[in-house]
């Protein structure tokens, strides 16, 4: 599948607003563009389908090992999250979400980038902590902020 110029150009000049100007890779379908969120980082990757689709999507863990107690909490997390999804490949947690290319907006990508980010960065630590793993970026040490700080017990809270 591919995707024409016309879609490959709208595609990019949203990513490139979103992002305020700043450098986006020319092929999104070849490399994905990359924002920093707190310890997390979020990809935007154009993706050929058969209904292209643009991909927000963030390796919140990397390296961890898959166990039944790893996808009953993600499971947790997905029956209450809305727009995006947490799951598991290639021992690596990823939280995503799909938005149509063709028919994306401004606000359609700033909303899902929102979402996807606020969860990394939120849900990443705490995962973290019960799982192990590596995060994208190591919490400073001296952070008070509560995306930094897991609570005792799991990552729902």
């Amino acid at each position: 599948m591919s995707i024409d110029d016309a879609l490959h150009a709208k595609v990019h000049r949203l990513v490139t607003a979103y992002l305020g100007g700043g450098a986006v890779p020319a092929d999104l379908t070849a490399e994905p563009a990359a924002i920093r969120c707190g310890t997390a980082i979020v990809y935007l990757r154009l993706v050929a389908n058969e209904r292209p689709v643009l991909r927000v999507f963030s390796p919140l863990l990397r390296h961890v090992e898959r166990s039944p107690e790893l996808l009953t909490e993600l499971n947790s997390l997905n029956a209450r999250l809305n727009f995006l999804r947490l799951f598991w490949r290639d021992h690596t947690v990823y939280a995503a979400a799909e938005l149509l290319a063709r028919t994306l907006d401004a606000t359609e990508l700033s909303n899902a980038c929102e979402w996807i980010s606020d969860a990394a960065d939120y849900y990443d630590v705490r995962l973290h902590a019960q799982f192990g793993g590596e995060l994208a970026f190591t919490p400073p040490a001296e952070s008070e902020h509560p995306a930094d700080t897991p609570i005792a017990g799991n990552a729902t809270q």
